[in-house]
């Protein structure tokens, strides 16, 4: 009797990829985005469109916001042009982050760490914002850029070395004045310090066009171990559209990941 053949094995399905852990926590943040704050998505997709031309669409850092609160500021806040400007810098903490959160900074004659902007505070965040802090005489930047050194690093010495190891997550600092400092050697000096750090510093003037000289010397200063600065200036924030912000806010911004990926100071990835 001939053994009849022996029926063939069922192929087996291809294994399907692990899905990343960020990729995870993306989808969770759309999905949050949808369900509580749903005037956001429209930005997030502009934020997200800009991130991808720049080639940063699977970038990662934590956004941190520095928000002057000198007097002369009175009017931009009253008028609710911050609160639409934070708006705007959160749908890009979204995209860069899967926290759905900015880290906030304040700075007027004194420096100070205010509750991180967060899907569940930002419409109302800038009335609530300066009733606590209210408007300061005098603008210092050097104290609140040692301040969120600190906050990120553990350390705000006078560095002259990068740190030991790279990191994986570098942070986008959003920085907005409306005036030059009173202590301009300091802020070079942090900087300077700082160019040794995985920290990048968007320094946005707003107001007088004639104002921001300083601002310009801080993107071109000269000594830095990188170049870890940009500039630019507004009248109002809402001069530019979002588009337009999101384009400025990426102008210099890729370039430096790319150089510090070089330098050690951010891991290859």
């Amino acid at each position: 009797e001939v053994a009849s053949p022996s029926a063939a094995p069922a192929p087996t399905a291809p294994a399907e990829p692990p899905v990343k852990p960020s990729l995870v926590k993306r989808v969770q943040l759309e999905k949050r985005i949808e369900k509580e704050a749903p005037q956001l998505v429209s930005l997030v997709k502009k934020a997200q469109i800009s991130l991808e031309k720049a080639g940063l669409g699977e970038h990662r850092a934590k956004v941190c916001l520095c928000l002057d609160i000198s007097a002369s500021m009175h009017e931009l806040y009253d008028s609710g042009k911050i609160q639409a400007f934070v708006e705007r810098i959160l749908a890009l903490a979204c995209r860069f982050d899967d926290d759905g959160e900015v880290d906030v900074f304040l700075f007027g004659q004194k420096s100070h760490q205010a509750a991180p902007i967060q899907l569940g505070n930002y419409q109302d965040y800038i009335r609530r914002l300066i009733k606590q802090y209210p408007l300061e005489g005098g603008t210092h930047y050097s104290p609140v850029m040692k301040l969120i050194r600190k906050h990120y690093l553990g350390d705000d010495s006078d560095r002259k070395y990068p740190l030991s190891k790279p990191t994986e997550t570098p942070v986008y600092v959003m920085f907005l004045t409306d005036g030059a400092t009173s202590n301009r050697k300091a802020a070079e000096n942090q900087v300077l310090f700082a160019s040794f750090e995985p920290i990048f510093w968007q320094f946005m003037g707003i107001g007088r066009s004639g104002a921001f000289e300083f601002l310009e010397k801080l993107d071109d200063l000269k000594g830095r171990f990188l170049d870890n600065a940009d500039f630019f200036s507004v009248k109002h924030p809402q001069e530019l559209s979002d588009d337009q912000l999101f384009a400025r806010l990426m102008n210099e911004y890729p370039k430096w990941v790319e150089l510090a990926k070089q330098k050690q100071l951010l891991f290859r990835g």
